[in-house]
């Protein structure tokens, strides 16, 4: 019933690009899946490295083929989602928050994607270590779509150094406690 694949080898070095080797694990399993039951013009992340992706995502919207990663937009949407594989690798529980979080914005109308941006980098990965899921999301999903579209914000460089390296933190807004080296992950 839902067309999916694997990645293809430009999307595994676009991974291997904005997270290094800290989705090492969950590469072999990732799978891109069309997008074909409810809000079909939005991506989503599921557990077991499902990333679902609206066809328009695609070249020439053609779900066989690669997904338009030199698109900015695209490219960023595909991080967000990826982003989520990553907090779910670190065992945050994403689909529960982000269900929370989605039902709190319905009913409250407040966004969960909003975040308070700044030009200093520490501060910003301050921001980012204390964020719930959307918020890491959208700092990522606007990290990776100024890199593609040729100007990368210098404020992103340690929320980018922290992804990549697979620092753990203890707690919100705690500071970073150990780097696991890539394959070496207690939850896996």
């Amino acid at each position: 019933m839902f067309w999916n694949r694997h990645f293809n080898e430009t999307e595994h070095a676009f991974v291997h690009r904005f997270f290094a080797h800290s989705l090492a694990a969950l590469q072999p399993r990732l799978r891109v899946y069309l997008r074909r039951v409810g809000d079909t013009h939005r991506a989503l992340s599921l557990n077991g490295g499902r990333i679902y992706m609206p066809r328009a995502c695609f070249v020439d919207g053609d779900p066989t083929r690669s997904l338009r990663l030199s698109h900015p937009y695209v490219a960023g949407v595909f991080a967000h989602e990826l982003l989520h594989q990553w907090q779910r690798v670190r065992g945050v529980a994403v689909t529960r928050q982000a269900a929370w979080l989605q039902t709190k914005a319905v009913c409250l109308r407040r966004d969960p994607y909003a975040y308070e941006a700044c030009d200093d980098a520490a501060l910003m990965l301050a921001r980012f270590v204390s964020a719930q899921v959307e918020q890491q999301g959208q700092m990522w999903q606007d990290y990776v779509t100024g890199c593609v579209a040729g100007h990368a914000d210098p404020a992103f460089a340690e929320v980018a150094a922290y992804v990549a390296g697979s620092p753990v933190v203890d707690a919100p807004g705690a500071a970073v406690s150990a780097v696991i080296p890539p394959g070496n992950s207690s939850r896996w």
